[in-house]
């Protein structure tokens, strides 16, 4: 019977020592605190100060060679007219979305991207009824994204009144230069 009171000695010395039981906030608990950072604002001469930077690597930059635009062809624009004047004002009062095409769809890939499109347009009793690419030359690959963007938009983008334009097939030309 001697081991209950010592047992019960040893559990309440153990509550009253137990860290967790302490108030929160409490005199014993300190807080650091930083002194105020002071900054050295005085003048100094910097030319004489050591560095320790690897040398400075030769300038890598190559002018880039331009080749000659390729020309693919899908149909031969050749046997086909050229846009009368009525077709070609019409194609340059909406010439921002040829502007448009270009410069999402080909220039953002490649920034130096030139060359330009054939547009085999047909021309019906109430205006543009087709527009396609029908030839190309451009400088890079990237020319494919603006060759499928003009093909989607310029049907709907170059407006005739009708009649303005005889019915048929007729070439527009368009370049591309960067810029």
């Amino acid at each position: 019977m001697t081991k209950r009171p010592a047992l019960l000695l040893l559990l309440l010395t153990g509550a009253v020592a137990c860290p967790k039981d302490k108030k929160r906030g409490t005199a014993d608990t300190a807080v650091a605190v930083a002194p105020p950072l002071v900054q050295d604002t005085t003048p100094q001469d910097l030319s004489a100060l050591q560095t320790n930077l690897p040398p400075v690597a030769p300038d890598t930059f190559k002018p880039r060679k331009l080749t000659p635009p390729r020309t693919t062809t899908t149909e031969v624009p050749s046997r086909y007219p050229a846009a009368p004047p009525e077709l070609m004002a019409a194609v340059e009062r909406s010439q921002t979305f040829s502007k448009f095409c270009y410069q999402e769809f080909g220039q953002k890939s490649d920034p130096t991207l030139r060359g330009g499109v054939a547009m085999l347009v047909t021309v019906d009793a109430s205006g543009v009824s087709d527009a396609r690419v029908a030839n190309d030359s451009w400088s890079s690959s990237s020319g494919k994204a603006v060759n499928s963007c003009l093909n989607d938009k310029a049907r709907t983008a170059w407006k005739l009144s009708p009649g303005a334009v005889k019915s048929g097939k007729y070439v527009v030309q368009l370049a591309f230069t960067g810029g």
